[in-house]
């Protein structure tokens, strides 16, 4: 059951990703007149799959102000910086860690570059924790059967494995062959929420969001790599104006106080 399900969900991420297109649904964003020139093309923003709601809402106050179209793709950070250098079409590039803008701008694809956001781990379980997780020790207790994590290279699973790590735990689940593996977060986060994981590790902003899952633990910051978001205007040679436009609208003050909503920290020169 737990591996139909990954495979299904892995090949719909991979059909949205190689058709620009939101996992799960329609995230374009379509111009409100007629446009022409730079604008008539639709912007294309991919994203790490832990940002999506919060980079639609600041899509759509763009769109709203501007009446330009976007498209939005939302996915694991790796596999998306990895697209892009294959040479796929994109303007803006949103990060879960910096290790990905860092190769984009290695291979010459960046334009700009601005760290603009910052998240937390945290432990989740089902509604009522039936397993009775509270720090990260009990998962190697009997009653923990499978611990879902992101990919190795996606952000969410590195920085999870630096923590489980730290604490000393990781070779000992990868032993009792507890860990299982989502092609991103959120995939890992849907293990926990069917009921085929008793925990998860993911971002503090992804359970947040998810109504059947609860936070039993928060990990420590000092256990694992900073996690900070960094946004690239990709370099298409030459950037169009319009790209230049959008990200300077999500850097702003105003698109901060958007992410603020779905649990993101703003970052800093200073953090």
């Amino acid at each position: 059951m737990m591996m139909s399900r990954f495979m299904s969900l892995v090949a719909a991420l991979l059909l949205a990703v190689a058709g620009l297109m939101p996992a799960g649904c329609d995230s374009s964003v379509s111009p409100r007149g007629k446009l022409s020139g730079d604008a008539a093309e639709p912007l294309t923003v991919l994203v790490a799959a832990s940002t999506r709601e919060g980079v639609e809402e600041v899509v759509q106050r763009f769109r709203d102000s501007t009446g330009l179209a976007v498209r939005i793709a939302a996915g694991p950070s790796n596999a998306l910086a990895q697209q892009i250098m294959a040479g796929a079409p994109a303007d803006l590039y949103l990060s879960a860690n910096e290790h990905w803008a860092d190769a984009m701008v290695d291979a010459g694809l960046s334009a700009d570059r601005q760290t603009v956001l910052k998240n937390r781990l945290v432990v989740v379980a089902p509604r009522g924790n039936p397993a009775g997780v509270r720090v990260l020790e009990d998962l190697v207790g009997d009653r923990v059967k499978y611990v879902a994590l992101a990919g190795e290279q996606v952000p969410a699973g590195m920085y999870a494995g630096e923590a489980l790590e730290t604490a000393g735990l990781l070779e000992t689940l990868e032993a009792e062959r507890k860990i299982v593996r989502g092609h991103d977060v959120r995939i890992a986060l849907a293990y926990v929420e069917e009921g085929e994981a008793e925990a998860a590790i993911v971002y503090a902003t992804d359970a947040l969001d998810s109504g059947k899952v609860e936070t039993v633990a928060t990990i420590a910051a000092d256990t694992h790599q900073p996690i900070r978001y960094p946004l690239v205007l990709v370099d298409r040679r030459p950037v169009r104006p319009a790209a230049r436009k959008l990200y300077e609208f999500m850097v702003s003050g105003e698109a901060a106080a958007i992410f603020r909503k779905y649990g993101f920290e703003p970052a800093t020169a200073e953090n």
